[in-house]
């Protein structure tokens, strides 16, 4: 395992126009926020070119949350690089089976009665398909953790279970950089109600609004300038404000 480096990491963002998973520059070796679709590996490679580095230099990819849009790419990485692939152990069923995500998870909601109310919202979950979500691969190697840690890849990454979209969603902070990653926990961009701004994704993509609501009051006690969501523009104004607004904003 390459050692944490205390440098200040760069960060590169990845994906499409509704799904972002980043790309974090540690100096002597990289690591993979969240997976995105497989759809993206071009769109990896040629940011991995750009910087002059190899798929070999990854050394982790951090997932926040099972779901296919942030997992699809995590197998092929880790059996290109070697890289680590951790998820907190809640989420873990979901990476062994992709494809039979129903099993492990279910929504308060049904999509149907938000495709009733805004047919335009349909258009997030029919990208997702078009991108490959539903050929996913099983990540054959896992990493787990059970509760909030550090963890020993490079940055030290701090995991915070943040549950409610699943029941394993995990942020991940770099206190040093004052980073958050905040998968589905926070976003700032929620194409199936149409809101935009810090928000809980609605219930037809969360498994418990009450632990997604009461995550974001847990969040809220770190000192982070820059949130870096799994959908919509980053917010620059802190977590704690960020975090306050999606709980005052509710859920759908």
């Amino acid at each position: 395992m390459a050692a944490p480096s205390t440098s200040t990491p760069t960060v590169h963002r990845l994906g499409d126009h509704l799904v972002n998973f980043y790309l974090v520059d540690t100096g002597p070796a990289l690591v993979l926020v969240d997976a995105g679709l497989p759809a993206h590996w071009d769109g990896l490679l040629g940011t991995l070119r750009d910087l002059g580095r190899p798929v070999t230099d990854i050394a982790a990819v951090l997932i926040t949350h099972g779901h296919p849009d942030h997992v699809g790419l995590a197998e092929r990485v880790r059996a290109a690089s070697g890289a680590e692939v951790w998820v907190h152990e809640s989420d873990a069923p979901i990476l062994a089976e992709p494809r039979q995500l129903n099993k492990v998870w279910h929504p308060e909601r049904s999509l149907l009665g938000y495709a009733v109310r805004r047919p335009s919202g349909l258009r997030a979950p029919l990208h997702l398909a078009r991108g490959g979500a539903l050929r996913t691969p099983a990540v054959r190697e896992l990493r787990t953790f059970s509760d909030d840690c550090q963890l020993t890849v490079p940055g030290s990454p701090l995991a915070v279970l943040t549950p409610g979209h699943t029941h394993g969603s995990t942020s991940y902070l770099f206190p040093d950089a004052s980073i958050a990653f905040t998968g589905d926990a926070l976003v700032t961009h929620d194409a199936v109600a149409g809101r935009i701004g810090p928000c809980v994704i609605c219930r037809a993509f969360t498994q418990d609004s009450r632990s997604a609501l009461a995550s974001l009051d847990k969040i809220a006690e770190h000192d982070i300038d820059l949130v870096l969501p799994g959908h919509g523009e980053p917010w620059t104004d802190g977590l704690a404000m960020a975090a306050r607004q999606a709980v005052s904003n509710g859920i759908r």
